[in-house]
């Protein structure tokens, strides 16, 4: 039996083999050569140093107690408990709404307290404002900015507190 082409099938088996070939050079060959391996340069090792600058509540000053409380209105927001470390233990703050004395669960709880604009304006939160007062920095609600959702007053506090404890600035009311 003869297999007999048209031009239209021959053309068919044209375009076919082309897109096979084109499929088989885009497989990259094999894994011998090492071309999906990404160069990344070594990390350094960490210093207690190193560490203390990457947490934002390390900072001193002013600078220090607004990363922190950014930090942690940013957190709450997505119901991050790891932000705890910006409340102080025995201060008012941890004893109000929405923490009710259970910092981890409160702020766990916290989104779902939220209206979706508040989610997002605490979301895009920055910090901008505030001042010393003695041992103390003193942030207010007018202090603080966003870039989108919205919020007003009453849906955190009229102004935070908030005190050095030695490593970072903590929310004391």
């Amino acid at each position: 039996m003869a297999l007999r082409f048209t031009p239209r099938a021959g053309g068919a088996l044209a375009v076919t083999a082309l897109a096979m070939a084109f499929l088989a050079s885009a497989c990259g060959g094999d894994d011998k050569d090492g071309g999906d391996e990404v160069f990344r340069p070594p990390s350094p090792s960490p210093t207690s140093s190193a560490q203390q600058d990457t947490d934002p509540g390390a900072q001193e000053g002013i600078e220090g107690a607004r990363a922190a409380l950014q930090a942690f209105l940013r957190g709450q927001a997505a119901g991050d408990p790891a932000v705890c470390r910006y409340v102080a233990k025995d201060g008012d703050f941890l004893e109000g709404q929405p923490l009710n004395g259970d910092c981890p669960a409160g702020v766990r709880n916290t989104p779902h307290f939220l209206r979706p604009q508040e989610r997002q304006a605490l979301r895009t939160l920055t910090v901008k404002g505030g001042r010393l007062s003695g041992e103390e920095a003193v942030i207010p609600f007018s202090a603080l900015h966003w870039t989108s959702g919205s919020m007003v007053e009453r849906t955190l506090q009229s102004e935070f507190t908030l005190r050095h404890d030695g490593e970072v600035w903590q929310i004391v009311k």
